[in-house]
């Protein structure tokens, strides 16, 4: 009956021990099941922040990829500016030489003007001494056909 009352006794115990191992196993699993859920929310949050990472590296790859083709069009642009401000030096410096031949041309042609008018002023009284001769001789045309018109009549 001893023996009886002990193994009851120890029965009891391993009962007790029992159910707080079953306790402390159902604590376990809640625990177990509460750090699941915490872990995939972790995981579908890290994910998240994964997927908004490569969104953010395509646009920043996207932003890249634009300021190359705006880089290149600067470069292409700058290229054209540069052959049209050549082309225009030269222009520039095409007028600015037919300017000074036509300057000098002007000047040489005012010099010739200036030489003619002196020539000219020059020449006034030979012109008018000649002016009279032919005048005078004129005259005494008309007065040698009068002659002779008297001379035959």
């Amino acid at each position: 009956l001893s023996q009886q009352n002990a193994l009851a006794d120890q029965c009891t115990a391993a009962e007790v021990q029992l159910a707080n191992v079953q306790s402390q196993l159902e604590e376990a699993q809640e625990q177990l099941q509460n750090t699941l859920l915490e872990y995939d929310a972790s995981r579908i949050e890290k994910d998240s922040i994964l997927s908004e990472r490569s969104a953010l590296q395509a646009t920043v790859a996207g932003f890249c990829a634009e300021r190359h083709g705006l880089m290149a069009e600067v470069a292409s642009l700058k290229e054209a500016l540069a052959m049209r401000d050549g082309q225009l030096r030269a222009q520039t410096s095409e007028a600015a030489d037919r300017l000074q031949l036509v300057a000098a041309e002007r000047d040489a042609l005012q010099d010739q003007v200036a030489v003619l008018q002196a020539q000219s002023e020059e020449a006034q009284p030979q012109s008018q001494t000649v002016l009279s001769q032919q005048n005078a001789l004129a005259d005494q045309c008309t007065v040698a056909e009068v002659q002779l018109a008297n001379v035959q009549s």
